[in-house]
């Protein structure tokens, strides 16, 4: 609605996975770097957890596209409130694109068969598993550990990735068998107010504008609001953007911060 009003190449706070927008921070460069480690090395398996709305699903996208180029062979799962069966079925369609068993052990047959095809190619498989959380049964993570068994005598097959809440942790931390495969863990925190500066002033950018539209004050309550957390950001920036729009402004000041974070609720 409002591009046009800033002759913007597309909008710039959307809350989607669009990898162009990924913005490095140190905290979040640093967890980039630590999975890139696991899946460059062909570890185990690689745990990121952080609050909702921090930017792990990005972080999981930007991996993806980078490694995809390099000839990695990705599995994804957004949503694993699954059985096991159903996660390891969801898994190998990823991989293959077409019609799996039903049966359990095809199914299992199935993945391993294509792991060792890609290993023959000269690839290695990643297996990526966003809002890791929600998985409540305990079959499941066995599953997923039993996975990690698919190896020779001297790599892994297959690198597993868990990307998910808080919570995450205190499960994982509670199965010792699965915890005891995870090859390195990272918290991702909020951003503080000059990452947060950044992170606005980076996807402006991006989206085509060249200058800083957010006053000083803005940026602040914008940051109070946010707490620093990127999908909060998003939204109040863009609902601040909305506001500045119909009243035919170009600057984004406190009171335009205020009336988005108002709309957004």
């Amino acid at each position: 609605m409002y591009q046009k009003h800033w002759n913007l190449k597309k909008l710039p706070f959307e809350n989607t996975p669009d990898t162009e927008f990924f913005f490095e921070s140190e905290k979040h460069e640093e967890a980039f770097s630590r999975l890139a480690y696991v899946v460059e090395e062909k570890k185990a398996c690689a745990v990121i957890t952080g609050a909702y709305g921090t930017g792990k699903t990005l972080i999981l996208k930007a991996l993806e596209r980078q490694f995809k180029k390099k000839g990695y062979v990705f599995s994804s799962v957004q949503n694993p409130r699954l059985d096991d069966l159903g996660l390891l079925k969801i898994i190998l369609h990823n991989f293959t694109g077409y019609n799996v068993p039903k049966a359990k052990e095809d199914v299992l047959m199935g993945i391993e068969r294509f792991l060792r095809d890609t290993m023959q190619d000269g690839k290695h498989v990643v297996v990526a598993i966003d809002e890791a959380q929600l998985i409540n049964d305990e079959h499941v993570f066995e599953e997923l550990r039993l996975l990690l068994n698919f190896q020779t005598e001297t790599r892994f097959l297959l690198t597993l990735l868990l990307s998910g809440q808080p919570e995450l942790k205190e499960k994982l931390d509670s199965n010792k068998q699965f915890s005891q495969r995870i090859t390195l863990s990272y918290h991702l925190k909020p951003l503080d107010f000059e990452e947060t500066r950044k992170y606005v002033l980076h996807r402006l950018e991006v989206a085509g504008l060249a200058e800083n539209i957010f006053e000083e004050r803005a940026l602040e309550l914008l940051f109070e609001r946010s707490g620093g957390i990127p999908r909060w950001i998003n939204n109040i920036a863009n609902m601040s953007m909305l506001a500045a729009y119909s009243k035919g402004a170009k600057m984004i000041t406190e009171e335009l911060v205020a009336e988005g974070v108002e709309s957004g609720k």
